[in-house]
């Protein structure tokens, strides 16, 4: 009786694990909005500076941080106790960031202020639509038939490359509908990859009932949802 007990507790185990919501745990690399894609760090230069920089520029900002008293100016000047030597200019990481570093310091901080949004694993998706062709022959010869329903095709960047998970919701369980997993490839034009996936979900009329959703696999990130009439079927 208590392998039977055993066995059947293993099953119910395995069934949970199985029954994939949207409310799905995240992972350890998840730290919210402020996730960085594999390859970036936070860059450190307040408590509360979660740009995403090379490793590289952080030890920098870390080493600039450090220095920052003997750079300024004991005697004072033009701006008061922030007044930097010659040769050092403020940082301007953020707002009140007077940090004194060097002309090449505070461009890299600039620079990467203005990449900041796409170097953090935001799995930003969007949709359109496609029609499914069907090959027909008849002998020699073959056409290309469409039956005109519009279908889903997902798009997703701004998160890592490799494995993630493209799933339909049911709105009013959570419960996922269909999934299925892709692989994200190197964008080319940006950090991170993309991906375009032919979902075959036809696109209905009538109220919203269903979401899209993507999750990068490595990091535990889910993307926000998008809601989609689902639920249809062709003639």
């Amino acid at each position: 009786m208590n392998t039977r007990r055993w066995i059947l507790g293993l099953a119910l185990a395995a069934v949970a694990a199985l029954a994939m919501t949207a409310t799905a745990v995240a992972v350890l690399n998840d730290y919210g909005p402020n996730t960085c894609l594999n390859g970036y760090v936070w860059r450190g230069a307040s408590a509360t500076d979660y740009v995403c920089v090379t490793p590289a520029v952080r030890a920098q900002t870390a080493f600039d941080n450090s220095q920052a008293a003997a750079r300024r100016d004991p005697n004072g000047g033009a701006y008061g106790p922030n007044t930097c030597l010659d040769g050092y200019v403020w940082r301007e990481a953020f707002s009140g960031d007077v940090t004194c570093v060097t002309p090449a310091a505070r461009s890299q901080a600039w620079s990467d202020n203005a990449q900041a949004a796409s170097r953090r694993d935001e799995v930003r998706i969007w949709l359109g639509t496609y029609s499914a062709q069907q090959q027909t022959c008849n002998g020699d010869s073959c056409s290309q038939t469409s039956d005109d329903a519009a279908r889903f095709v997902l798009y997703a960047d701004r998160l890592n490359t490799g494995s993630a998970l493209v799933a339909l919701f049911r709105g009013s369980t959570g419960r996922s509908i269909w999934y299925r997993y892709v692989t994200a490839t190197p964008n080319g034009s940006a950090p991170g990859g993309r991906l375009a996936v032919q979902t075959g979900q036809l696109k209905c009329g009538g109220a919203n009932n269903a979401y899209f959703r993507v999750k990068d696999v490595s990091s535990g990130r889910w993307s926000s949802p998008i809601w989609v009439s689902s639920g249809c079927a062709t003639l």
